[in-house]
């Protein structure tokens, strides 16, 4: 389940339900202009109102809010310079700057709301174009315990088929089902700094390495670095 608010402050109230929103998603950009399909909305008429009124003033920005079973907001997308350009019935076309999670994301966190994620490798349910989106999702949730230190970590290059799918299997070696540590080098490194519960990585043993740096190519490169310039052993085997 959908809602839909102005950005009015701290406190947005929904103006009305919708069952499903489509071309939430991007896997080209963080923003952009974009139609979303807003589909089974509950008041469209109120909806259409708010929109218009609040464009007079130019101050038409506002969210798609993702709720859980008890109507709670659980995610919101931004959307900024609103227009409606279609409404026929139960059904509208709103057209603005949409500030989009890759894709993925949405299905992972109904996965999540609908108790469909019980231990390790879920993140496979999904198409590899849509891991990136695991990977944002998995960091929105993701509850690091306390800092810790000299870990030991193994990772099985049979378990993932490219790069995003190798930062998944990370994160759940780290933090466990769902666990987030990085989703492209950059984020990798950061995590490594000490941003994300951990202070040391001691030791790391990946096993079907050759697979892995067959897939990888020069990824598996420059993330061996990664690893090097922290001080890490790795054992490759």
């Amino acid at each position: 389940m959908f809602a839909f608010s102005l950005d009015t402050g701290p406190e947005n109230n929904l103006i009305t339900f919708i069952s499903e929103v489509r071309n939430l998603e991007s896997d080209r950009s963080n923003t952009g202009y974009r139609k979303l399909r807003l589909i089974n909305v509950q008041d469209t008429a109120k909806l259409k109102y708010e929109i218009e009124k609040a464009a007079l003033t130019y101050d038409h920005n506002g969210f798609i809010h993702m709720l859980d079973a008890n109507g709670s907001v659980i995610h919101s997308t931004f959307i900024s310079s609103i227009s409606i350009s279609k409404c026929k019935r139960n059904t509208v076309c709103l057209s603005g700057y949409v500030w989009f999670k890759p894709k993925g994301f949405q299905r992972s966190l109904r996965m999540y709301l609908n108790n469909e994620i019980s231990g390790k490798d879920c993140w496979k349910k999904l198409n590899r174009d849509e891991l990136q989106g695991w990977l944002v999702f998995a960091m929105h949730i993701t509850q690091p315990r306390p800092d810790r230190e000299n870990l030991f970590i193994r990772i099985d290059g049979s378990r993932f088929h490219n790069e995003d799918g190798f930062y998944c299997a990370l994160g759940e070696e780290i933090h466990g089902s769902t666990g987030y540590f990085g989703r492209n080098k950059g984020a990798l490194t950061d995590c490594l700094r000490g941003s994300f519960g951990v202070k040391s990585i001691s030791e790391i043993t990946w096993v079907n390495h050759q697979r892995s740096k067959k897939l990888l190519k020069r990824n598996f490169t420059d993330i061996m670095a990664i690893f090097e310039s922290f001080h890490i052993r790795v054992i490759l085997k």
